[in-house]
């Protein structure tokens, strides 16, 4: 028996259910999005986390699967400033393997009952090898929406949350392995890239491009249910900063491999590529290549993060890394 038993084993059904999986980096406008999905008559089950905090809106995701997310995360030792690379090896874990045959149940006896349903949470993206292999055992009809921000925008509003993940630097970084490792992956099945700015600024458009992108069924119901979301549930306060293109490029704080492939994702949401577009596939597996190359400097940066947050639990912490540091000078290293 191999570790991928337990996701085999699970039992098989023809491709009759489509679910459709929001994706992006946190602070990119996915609760927004989702909700907008909602209204093109996406069910979203009724187990969603209530709104409050940094979401008084709403977040539109499912309690149960973000429970399994908050675990598979500690399982994998990944915080929410993590920025190291997910290793291959660790998606065939045995304790990950038997996460994965709980989320299949979970969807199965939570969204059986819906032919299209949907399912939001912003870092799925980079846990995408885990549910994708739920989706498969599934064999669901599965289909993206991934929610685009401009990274001074997503980094000015992680920043209100948190001023050490806000850094232009940090955000920058997570918004890399959030997005890059895993992206080419979607090319397999129908999605969209929706910029969020687009939607505040014009909703029906973009919900109409969304279905439009992802094959979904029209409705009069739908309809009314659009302009209710254009009209009432969008407001101008939803969002404190907008920044341009032109910024973006000027902004010497933002990293080059993130100014890079936030350039393809807009291109994308803005319709001037194709997701069938070779030239787009060739240019990401450039900058995959480029963010591998990274990987050391990431874990280092994680263990140092680790070592500090470490440190401010620690009464003596502090005092504990100056002897530490000054022994490794003692050293030479």
């Amino acid at each position: 028996m191999t570790a991928e038993t337990p996701v085999r084993a699970a039992v098989a059904a023809p491709r009759t259910q489509c679910a459709v999986v929001i994706v992006g980096v946190g602070r990119s406008g996915t609760s927004a999005i989702t909700r907008g999905v909602q209204a093109l008559g996406v069910e979203l089950g009724d187990h969603l986390r209530p709104g409050g905090g940094k979401n008084p809106t709403g977040f539109f995701e499912d309690e149960r699967l973000l429970a399994i997310n908050k675990r598979l995360k500690r399982l994998l030792h990944i915080r929410g400033d993590s920025v190291r690379l997910i290793e291959p090896d660790e998606w065939r874990a045995p304790a990950v393997r038997a996460l994965q045959q709980e989320a299949i149940e979970t969807v199965r006896h939570g969204f059986a009952q819906y032919p299209l349903w949907g399912y939001k949470y912003a870092r799925t993206l980079r846990l995408l090898p885990f549910w994708r292999a739920v989706f498969d055992a599934l064999h669901l009809d599965v289909r993206y929406v991934v929610a685009l921000r401009n990274p001074l925008s997503v980094a000015r509003s992680r920043a209100r949350l948190d001023p050490q993940r806000g850094t232009q630097e940090q955000s920058d970084l997570e918004w890399l392995v959030n997005v890059v490792p895993y992206f080419r992956d979607l090319r397999g099945h129908p999605f969209v890239v929706v910029d969020y700015d687009l939607v505040l600024a014009a909703p029906t458009p973009q919900l109409q491009r969304i279905a439009a992108r992802l094959g979904l069924p029209a409705t009069a119901h739908d309809e009314a249910a659009i302009r209710q979301y254009a009209d009432q549930f969008l407001r101008p306060g939803m969002r404190h900063t907008v920044f341009t293109d032109g910024e973006l490029v000027r902004d010497a704080r933002v990293n080059q491999l993130t100014r890079d492939a936030y350039a393809w994702l807009r291109r994308l949401a803005t319709d001037e590529c194709d997701p069938g577009d070779r030239t787009l596939w060739q240019a990401w597996e450039d900058i995959e290549r480029r963010l591998m190359a990274m990987a050391p400097v990431l874990r280092h940066v994680d263990r140092v993060r680790g070592d500090l947050r470490r440190a401010q639990w620690n009464p003596f912490g502090p005092f504990q890394a100056i002897v530490q540091a000054w022994r490794r000078f003692r050293r030479g290293g």
